[in-house]
Parts: C-alpha cells; structure tokens; sequence
C-alpha cells in the first residue's frame, strides 16, 4: 500500500470513532460566536459539547460566521508530513460552497516546488456535512483495501456523481445570509411556512427541489428521497445522518431510514460541525449517502 495519509477537513460530519479507526486527519476551520473566534477540531473529544453550545446560542440569536482555510494553514499541517516522507490525499469542501478549495490547490503547488518526489492530491468533494463524511470514510475504505493514491483519487472522483445529499432546514434565511441561496428563494420559502428540502447538486451548489409543511412531512421527504436513489454501483453501504443538536427528533429519522435501508447498510448519527451548521441554522437535518444519481430528475 502506498505510504499515504488521509485528509479532510472541519466542514465534514464523521463518526468520532472513524477518525482513529482509519487514521483520518483534519484540517480544522475557524468560526466566530458573538465575536469569539473559534477553531473547530472535527476529532475533538468535545465535539458534540462545541455543536450544542453553538446552537443553543444561536436559538437566542447569536452572530455566528465562519472563514476560509487559508493556503497557509495547509502548508502548516501538510509541509511536516511531507519531510517524513508521506504522501497526502485531501478530499476537499465543494468548490461551489466555498474557495476553501482553490487554496487548498495553492497550497498544494507551493508545496510541489518545495517537494517535488512528494504528492499532494487535492479530490473536490462538491459535498458538506455528512456527505463529505461519507466520501471521506469512503476513501478511507479504499485505501484499508489497498488502493493507491491515485487509484483512490480516480476512484473518489468518478463516483462523485452517486454522493447524494439530502437536508431540511428550519428556514432558507441563514443560507441566504451566508451567499447559499437567493433573496427570492428565501422570502419565498418564508413566506409559504414551509420546510425546505435541498440537495447539492453536480457544480456542488445548493438547489431547492421540494417543500414540506411540517417536521414529519419532512422527514418522510427525505426518506422518499433516499429509497428512490437506492442501488447505486460498487459503492458503499453508509448512510450518515446530520443534525443540529436535535437528538429526540433525529432518532426519528433513523427509525425511519433503517426501515428502507437494505440489509448490512450502516447508518449512523452526528451532530453537524458548525463550520456548515453556521450557514444552515439550528433546524437541520440531513440524509447522505451514495444513490443512483445526487441530483433527482
């Protein structure tokens, strides 16, 4: 097996156990509460302590934001590994929710120059949250098998196209604040009282394509929605489920997705980190997974 190491990165949702179990690394983000800049370690023992304070505050309004990865902070965590002589895959946040990736490749070629018999690959995720999670315990899965680098690479990148996000959100006006979404997709989900279903599409952009009037409505959405996108090829069995710090609520939704899932599908359970839930507000939830297609036709 090639003498790689595995990264991603603050935005991805992964079970805590994972990240020993196939020695993840993480590149952690920054975020602000009420002017309090914080630095989100995704492995942290204290994860999901951070993501309920994170949205108890900002159930009483608090000014959240977070910030890009800068090149720098890649060139801090990558350029030691490098002189060990390790090769390093990243799966990155979509490059249609952030430039987190375009530094991410400016990193990458500054370290080139400095490293030349060394390889850093850089694999756009066009995913968040537990999407990006699935992909990245995925590519983790991989490389247990024994890929390569850049088999894994090829690999990650053709099958990009069956990673398929589904998510609820309280109301659209948080993605709208963040850039996600248009003035007038928001003021018309507002208007209507309703809940939002979204997808990340293949340009790895948000995109609305239905609407719900209640928390069970839903749920039953997204559920719909994943047992329609069943079957996909020679991809996993994992479905990752988000939330924001809702737990009676999201065992719901669990009880609902094991009861379509077929036989042998892991499906766990995390709290979304609060580099995306900053974006998505504190009614959140989530159901990623591999299916036929990420975007429904």
């Amino acid at each position: 097996m090639d003498n790689y190491l595995l990264y991603t990165d603050s935005a991805a949702d992964i079970p805590q156990s994972d990240y020993a179990r196939y020695d993840i690394r993480i590149i952690p983000m920054d975020y602000s509460l009420n002017g309090k800049e914080m630095t989100f370690f995704t492995d942290s023992k204290d994860h999901d302590k951070d993501c309920d304070a994170l949205y108890a505050a900002m159930r009483e309004g608090a000014d959240v934001h977070t910030s890009q990865i800068t090149p720098f902070r890649y060139v801090e965590y990558w350029r030691p590994e490098l002189e060990k002589g390790h090769d390093i895959l990243y799966l990155c946040f979509s490059s249609g929710l952030s430039a987190t990736w375009e530094n991410a490749l400016s990193a990458a070629n500054m370290l080139k120059e400095e490293f030349p018999d060394r390889t850093v690959r850089v694999v756009d995720s066009l995913a968040g949250t537990a999407g990006q999670g699935v992909y990245t315990v995925t590519a983790a899965m991989n490389r247990e098998k024994g890929m390569s680098l850049e088999e894994n690479a090829l690999w990650l990148e053709e099958h990009v196209k069956y990673l398929c996000h589904r998510f609820t959100v309280g109301d659209l006006d948080y993605l709208h604040k963040g850039g996600r979404v248009s003035a007038a997709v928001a003021l018309i989900g507002g208007m209507l009282k309703i809940k939002p279903i979204l997808i990340i599409d293949d340009e790895g952009k948000l995109q609305m394509v239905a609407k719900a009037r209640g928390r069970l409505a839903s749920f039953k959405t997204l559920v719909k929605s994943y047992k329609n996108q069943m079957g996909a090829p020679d991809v996993p069995g994992l479905v990752f489920i988000g939330h924001t710090s809702m737990y009676e609520d999201v065992e719901k939704l669990k009880e609902m997705i094991l009861e379509v899932v077929p036989e042998g599908t892991r499906v766990e359970v995390m709290c979304e980190t609060p580099i995306i839930g900053s974006h998505t507000g504190p009614d959140f939830f989530s159901v990623c997974g591999f299916g036929m297609h990420r975007k429904e036709e």
